[in-house]
């Protein structure tokens, strides 16, 4: 079940007395069910500090998250277990995998751990596998797959196994952190229309984190944009795009290359 992700007057600092940071300053921010909404500003301006605050991550200095009725943020117990139907994928998947386990292995213990929070009983093996062949299938990989180690993958393929994974937790919403930033021009689209696609077909909600504006005005539904910690203008992507209120939100546009 897909239900609205919800920031209400979340800060976030670091440090103390006079070195004390203000990374992230009383964000207030909806992600409706179903939407994929873009988080853009530039590198420092707390995007990510947010996201990661989400996941548990960062701790927030006050306010509260909540997904639906449930408070995720300084989660604790049954909590925890609904935090974890938030699901974030990174810039570089790589750090992510356990360089150890297969990625069939790693897709499996999502899989698994997806049925403990439901509190249902694990599939055999043979169940998982097969859904573990479904996954890769729905991602464009080949079965085989799952029994490669993340070290013999390109960074496309990572990417494309992250979100895999991210699905395989039957997920309420995606954090995509700067998702294909590190990938190669001709890959990028592909990976941006699997996680389309997927969140179509699936209902999912996507916090999509990008620096790239180009990207965000085609994938996303709307758009917040912060600054050094505040979220200055929210709104329909076209909209803060064609007709920005913010001078930083038209500095932002004006800096996208152009052909």
């Amino acid at each position: 079940m897909t239900e609205p992700l919800t920031f209400e007057s979340v800060s976030i600092t670091f440090g103390h007395g006079a070195s004390t940071f203000t990374a992230v300053n009383a964000i207030d921010l909806t992600v409706h069910p179903g939407e994929m909404l873009g988080l853009v500003g530039e590198s420092g301006s707390g995007k990510s500090t947010l996201a990661r605050a989400t996941v548990g991550l960062e701790e927030p200095t006050s306010g509260r998250i909540r997904l639906g009725e449930t408070e995720i943020s300084h989660a604790r117990r049954a909590a925890v277990r609904e935090r974890r139907r938030v699901q974030m994928i990174f810039q570089d998947p790589q750090s992510c995998f356990n360089p150890r386990r297969t990625i069939g292995q790693s897709l499996d213990e999502a899989i698994v751990q997806a049925s403990r929070r439901e509190g249902t009983r694990a599939a055999n093996a043979r169940v998982r596998r097969d859904e573990i062949s479904d996954l890769l299938r729905a991602v464009a990989l080949p079965a085989d797959t799952s029994e490669r180690m993340p070290t013999q993958l390109s960074g496309g393929q990572r990417q494309r196994i992250a979100i895999a994974r991210a699905v395989a937790a039957k997920p309420s919403v995606v954090l995509a952190d700067e998702i294909t930033s590190a990938l190669d021009v001709s890959v990028q689209g592909a990976v941006l229309n699997l996680l389309r696609d997927l969140q179509r077909d699936l209902g999912f909600s996507v916090l999509f984190i990008s620096h790239n504006l180009a990207v965000v005005r085609v994938v996303c539904d709307r758009v917040a944009v912060m600054r050094r910690g505040d979220l200055i203008e929210v709104g329909d992507t076209l909209q803060v795009l064609d007709r920005p209120r913010e001078d930083y939100t038209r500095e932002l546009i004006a800096a996208v290359p152009s052909l």
